[in-house]
C-alpha cells in the first residue's frame, strides 16, 4: 500500500446499497394494466390507434418502425385486442432495473496514421485517472496513442440511461443529443431533457394502478437525482483535460437518452420507497430513434427478467427482438449488461436484453490484486476474477472490468474500496445534490460502457463492419480467460482490437 498513492486525495463517504429486484407489477390492483402489443407486421398499420381505442386501451407510447405500441388498458382490452387478425401478440408491459449492486462516492485506419492527427493522453487535470486500473487493464493507453481523437468523434455512442449531466467538466462538449422518452421526465429547467434529476414520479403509493398517462405522473415531494447513466458515460467519453478523470474513447460523442422514470412504491415489508425503472415503451422508442439516426453504438446498462415458456412474456421477447434487430440492421451495435444477480441464464429465464439474439452480452470482473507501478494503481498480472456478482452462461459475450465492492461477502476496507470502477456521476446525497462529483461504483453496468467505448474505437477505424463483425473482432483481440460461462470469449483488450 503505497503512502504517496494514497496521498491523492479522494474523499470517501459510503452509500447504501441499491436493490435490483423488481419493485413493481404492471398490473395494478383496481384491473388496468399496463401491455406490450406487436403486430404482425414489421411497421404499425396506419389504424394502430383506432384499433387500440377501439379495443378499450389508450396508446402511451408507440415504436411504429417494428409494430409494436405499449397500451394502457384492462383484462378486456388485452383479450379483445388479441382477437384482431392484425395483431401477432399481447402481453404485460414490463420494467427494467439499473444494473448497479452498490457504490462508494467521491468526491478509419488511415485517418489513424493522418499527420494532421491528435493523439491524446491523460494530463495533470486529469489527477483521479492514476484510480483508474480498469482504463489500463483493457490497454486504453496504447489506443489512446493509435486512434487519434478526430477520428473517434466520428462514432456517438447512444446512452440509455438514466439521462447525463452534460455540464460535467469531463463531459462538457461530449454530449451531442439529449433525448427523453420516459414517461414522466423533467429537465429540472435545464433545459437539457435526459437531465438526470426527477422532479415528477410515478406515485404507486397512492395510485397503484400506475396508469401511464398525464394524470399519473405527479411532482415528487422532493427533487431528486440519478448519477448512473453519468457514470456510465464519462466510463465511455470522459474526455482528457476537461475533469479529473478519462474514458475508454476519450474523443467519442454520446447521445444522451433518459429513458428512466422515478417511481415511488411500497416494497414488500410495507416500507415507502423512492427508485427507478425504465419501461418497455421508453426503450423501445429510444432503441430506434438512435438506430435512425445513425448513432453507431448503444448502450444498456440496465435489465430485467422474462420467462420464455411463459405466454404472457412472448411479446415482451418478441418486441425486444424486434427492437435489437432494427438497430443491428441500421448498423448499430448493441452493447448490453449480462446482470447483478450472480446468476445462470442458461435456463428458461432470460435477462433481458443482455440474452436476446444480436447483442453484445458483457460480464464483469475484478482483479484479486492491485499494485501500484509508476504512483497509479494497476491489476497484478494474472489476478482477474470473475465478479462475484455477475450472471453468467453460455449468451455471455465478452467480459470488461466491474469492479466488486464485496467479493467474499462483506465490504471491502478503505483501500480495497480502489477495485471498484471510478468515474464521472452527479451528486444524489444532500451536501452535493445535483452537482458534478465522482463515484466509484461496481456492477456489470460499469463493465458495459467499457466494451460500448472499446466499440467505439473500433467503430472509428472500421466505420463499415456490422455487428458481427464488431463482436467477433472484439472476441478474437480478447485475453484469454478460463471459463467461457463466466468470461465469454475473454476479458476486452481495446489495445489489440485497435492494432
Amino acid at each position: 500500500r503505497n503512502a504517496s498513492l494514497l496521498a491523492l486525495s479522494v474523499a470517501l463517504a459510503s452509500c447504501g446499497q441499491q436493490t435490483t429486484s423488481t419493485p413493481l407489477s404492471a398490473q395494478g390492483v383496481g384491473g388496468v394494466g399496463r401491455y406490450v402489443v406487436v403486430f404482425k407486421a414489421d411497421v404499425l398499420p396506419s389504424n394502430a390507434r383506432q384499433l387500440i381505442e377501439a379495443a378499450g386501451g389508450q396508446v402511451t407510447s408507440s415504436a411504429a418502425n417494428i409494430g409494436v405500441v405499449t397500451v394502457k388498458g384492462n383484462a378486456a382490452f388485452a383479450r379483445n385486442i388479441a382477437k384482431n387478425g392484425l395483431v401477432d401478440s399481447v402481453g404485460t408491459e414490463h420494467h427494467y432495473n439499473l444494473i448497479e449492486p452498490g457504490r462508494i462516492v467521491e468526491l478509419s485506419a488511415d485517418q489513424a496514421a493522418s499527420v494532421d492527427a491528435t493523439i491524446g493522453a491523460p494530463t495533470a487535470a486529469d489527477n483521479l485517472y492514476p484510480y483508474q486500473w480498469d482504463m489500463r487493464r483493457i490497454g486504453a493507453p496504447a489506443a489512446w496513442a493509435r486512434v487519434p481523437l478526430e477520428t473517434q468523434a466520428t462514432v456517438t455512442v447512444a446512452v440509455l440511461d438514466t439521462g447525463v449531466l452534460d455540464t460535467h467538466p469531463d463531459l462538457v462538449g461530449q454530449v451531442v443529443d439529449r433525448v427523453d422518452t420516459s414517461y414522466c421526465g423533467t429537465d429540472m429547467g435545464t433545459g437539457n431533457p435526459a437531465h438526470p434529476g426527477y422532479a415528477q414520479w410515478f406515485d404507486a403509493v397512492t395510485n397503484p394502478d400506475l396508469e401511464v398517462g398525464a394524470d399519473a405522473c405527479t411532482p415528487a415531494t422532493s427533487p431528486a437525482y440519478q448519477t448512473h447513466g453519468t457514470h456510465v458515460a464519462g466510463t465511455i467519453a470522459a474526455k482528457f483535460g476537461g475533469g479529473r478523470v478519462v474514458g475508454v474513447a476519450p474523443g467519442s460523442r454520446i447521445a444522451a437518452y433518459k429513458v428512466f422514470d422515478r417511481i415511488r412504491y411500497l416494497d414488500d415489508d410495507g416500507e415507502i420507497q423512492d427508485g427507478v425503472s425504465a419501461w418497455d415503451g421508453p426503450l423501445f422508442e429510444a432503441i430506434t430513434d438512435a438506430a435512425d439516426k445513425g448513432y453507431q453504438v448503444i448502450n444498456m446498462s440496465l435489465g430485467g427478467s422474462l420467462s420464455r415458456n411463459k405466454k404472457d412474456d412472448n411479446a415482451g421477447w418478441k418486441a425486444w427482438n424486434r427492437a435489437v434487430t432494427y438497430a443491428v440492421k441500421k448498423g448499430t451495435v448493441v452493447v448490453t449488461s449480462a446482470g447483478n444477480s450472480a446468476s445462470n441464464s442458461n435456463g428458461v429465464t432470460a435477462h433481458v436484453p443482455s440474452d436476446l439474439p444480436g447483442v453484445i452480452n458483457v460480464s464483469a470482473t475484478d482483479t484479486s490484486q492491485l499494485i501500484v507501478q509508476n504512483n497509479m494503481l494497476v491489476a497484478a498480472p494474472g489476478s482477474d476474477i470473475a465478479a462475484s456478482y455477475t450472471n453468467t452462461g453460455a449468451a455471455v459475450d465478452i467480459s470488461a472490468p466491474g469492479g466488486d465492492y464485496m467479493p467474499q461477502g462483506e465490504p471491502r476496507d478503505d483501500f480495497e474500496l480502489y477495485h471498484l470502477i471510478l468515474n464521472t456521476g452527479v451528486g444524489e446525497s444532500a451536501a452535493d445534490l445535483g452537482k458534478p462529483v465522482y463515484y466509484f461504483m461496481a456492477g456489470t453496468s460499469m463493465a458495459t460502457p467499457h466494451v460500448a467505448g472499446g466499440v467505439a474505437l473500433v467503430k472509428a477505424l472500421h466505420p463499415g463492419w456490422n455487428t458481427q463483425q464488431v463482436k467477433t473482432w472484439l472476441q478474437q483481440t480478447a485475453d484469454k480467460m478460463p471459463n467461457r460461462q463466466y468470461f465469454g470469449h475473454g476479458l476486452l483488450n481495446v489495445d489489440a482490437a485497435t492494432r
